[in-house]
């Protein structure tokens, strides 16, 4: 197994690769905070006492790493699709018959940069959002309890997702039918949602990846999604059947 990690870290190793992965989640996570998080400040005025007690500070500051998930995600994917599109995938299993043993690499190696970049980016975002925040009086700072949850619950999250892309690379084995099926469940799914009756929504909503992202990054629970870690749980079982399914495709189906 060491020397298939090996293998597949050095296909990382030019690092324009992941660090422009890095780069666009940080970016994007803080970026959407500040949007919302200066919004949220500018309405400050009108907010009543019992408003400002209710508010989710830590959840706010978080809002943006909503929007890297598309890049993590793609990330995962690319990692598969680039080699079958070009044809590398036939030398990687010369070079690694066991083909799961090569899909557990890819995993752990892209796993940890979705790590390295989501603990970058829930970091760098909350920063952000608390400064904007903090101009009102709205941030709870670094000491909130719920912090160290929210913050973990992110970083899981981006993590899952990744996994997610390389499952669905294995299984689509194409960037553009992997993405589109990610895109559509993190992006268009949640806009179809809102458009049904709210009796509708609210049975629907919570299995949602979108909706099970922003619970674990909440410090406030919502009666209508599943608790954080119970999401999470949820998220982690739509990764493993469908790596499940990209691992048979992979194992039996040739290349």
């Amino acid at each position: 197994m060491g020397h298939t990690l090996a293998m597949e870290w050095q296909k990382l190793r030019p690092f324009h690769k992941t660090s422009r992965t890095v780069a666009t989640a940080i970016g994007l996570a803080v970026s959407v905070t500040a949007i919302v998080a200066a919004a949220m400040a500018a309405n400050a005025k009108h907010m009543t006492v019992n408003d400002r007690h209710t508010f989710d500070s830590v959840g706010i500051s978080l809002q943006g790493v909503n929007a890297a998930v598309l890049a993590i995600a793609a990330f995962g994917v690319l990692c598969m699709t680039r080699e079958y599109s070009t044809g590398m995938i036939s030398v990687t299993f010369l070079a690694q018959p066991r083909r799961l043993r090569v899909l557990a690499a890819k995993l752990l190696t892209h796993g940890a940069v979705a790590g390295v970049a989501g603990v970058l980016a829930c970091t760098s975002a909350f920063a952000v959002g608390q400064a904007l925040l903090g101009t009102e009086g709205l941030a709870n700072g670094w000491s909130s309890a719920q912090l160290p949850s929210a913050l973990l619950g992110g970083v899981a999250y981006l993590m899952l997702l990744c996994g997610w892309g390389v499952a669905l690379g294995a299984l689509l084995r194409t960037s553009a039918a992997a993405i589109t099926w990610m895109a559509s469940l993190l992006v268009v799914a949640p806009v179809i949602v809102q458009i049904l009756p709210e009796s509708v929504v609210h049975r629907i909503e919570r299995w949602l990846p979108s909706q099970i992202g922003a619970s674990a990054m909440s410090a406030h629970s919502d009666p209508h999604l599943f608790s954080p870690w119970v999401g999470l749980a949820v998220l982690a079982g739509y990764v493993l059947l469908t790596l499940a399914a990209g691992a048979w495709r992979m194992a039996r189906i040739d290349p």
